[in-house]
């Protein structure tokens, strides 16, 4: 495909739209053309900056980590490439999770929007240039006309070009990502795919951190992420092996890490909440969610809105609320 660079000055006065459209292209330029990913060597050589940077940016913003547990052990250094896969409970858990990862990792990124604009942040500058990322458009705001073309319904013929575009920019960013574990890197991901603002211990996990552990050779490595206001803490598991799994095998890694990783939150929440309250000071389920959901986008940035964190998490069909929500659309259009 015909691809053109354009200068710094002419992306800062972009639209969103065309700018997110005209990295989107340059994603696919670089895939379709099969130029090499840059090496990691010059960020791993300067990962002792980059972590007290992140250490730096902590006490900056008078944040607390915990790192709870690290039952890595001799894996930490195996030369193998590593999926870092962890729950996703608020602004900060990135920065967290890496510092208590203590190595060189590449932050799946999704929807980067203003970022591109950036100069000198962590979500943009740091991230692009000292840490590592790879990004993609996860295509929330056409999650109404996915669910219009599974259901056989037509769409405008724009939004129909623009989910195929979005489809092709994830199908990129998953084999990025498998480029990179080949090469022995290692990548952050969040299979939950948004923040929990609910009240399930973990959300239903995608299943692309299995397909490309099995695909690439890759190890696991679960990480359980748990938040009180600013103080984050982090449980690092021990990795996981899918040697000799198969495609097939997807959903049942993706099931257990799922597991591991409520388990990993289950052994934090238990200590650390092992207090009693009183009755006095504790609202209704309600009342606490709302308080729970309100502490957490309190720190959002980047326009990342409830409405965001409803359109880029799993759809599970089966959960129980879905198929009552199925139930009750079906009914109404039978009585109306």
């Amino acid at each position: 495909m015909d691809f053109k660079k354009k200068c710094l000055l002419t992306r800062y006065t972009m639209n969103m739209e065309d700018l997110n459209h005209y990295y989107r292209m340059y994603r696919k330029y670089l895939y379709d053309n099969n130029i090499p990913l840059k090496s990691s060597a010059a960020k791993k050589k300067i990962y002792s900056l980059t972590s007290l940077l992140l250490k730096i940016d902590r006490k900056m913003v008078g944040r607390e980590l915990n790192i709870y547990g690290d039952k890595r052990g001799d894996y930490k250094n195996i030369d193998r490439g590593k999926i870092y896969a962890a729950s996703h409970v608020g602004r900060y858990d990135a920065e967290s999770c890496m510092e208590a990862i203590n190595e060189q990792v590449y932050a799946v990124m999704g929807d980067p929007g203003k970022t591109y604009r950036t100069l000198i942040d962590f979500d943009g500058f740091f991230l692009e240039h000292m840490l590592g990322r790879v990004c993609t458009d996860t295509g929330y705001q056409e999650l109404d006309n996915m669910k219009k073309l599974k259901n056989g319904e037509k769409i405008p013929e724009k939004d129909y070009e623009l989910i195929k575009e979005i489809k092709e920019d994830r199908h990129i960013c998953e084999e990025t990502c498998i480029k990179r574990l080949d090469a022995h890197d290692n990548i952050l991901i969040y299979p939950e795919g948004a923040w929990n603002i609910t009240p399930k211990l973990t959300q239903p996990l995608f299943t692309g951190t299995a397909r490309m552990a099995i695909r690439s050779n890759a190890l696991i490595v679960p990480i359980g992420v748990i938040r009180d206001g600013k103080k984050y803490s982090v449980n690092i598991g021990e990795p996981m092996d899918v040697s000799g799994a198969s495609l097939s095998d997807v959903q049942d890694i993706t099931d257990e890490l799922k597991e591991k990783i409520n388990t990993l939150k289950g052994e934090m929440i238990f200590d650390i909440r092992n207090r009693i309250e009183e009755r006095i000071i504790m609202g209704t389920p309600e009342e606490n969610l709302r308080a729970f959901i309100d502490d957490i986008m309190s720190e959002t940035t980047n326009d990342y809105t409830e409405d965001v964190i409803e359109g880029s998490r799993f759809f599970d069909r089966n959960a129980p609320e879905n198929v009552y929500k199925t139930l009750e659309k079906v009914k109404n259009k039978t009585l109306y």
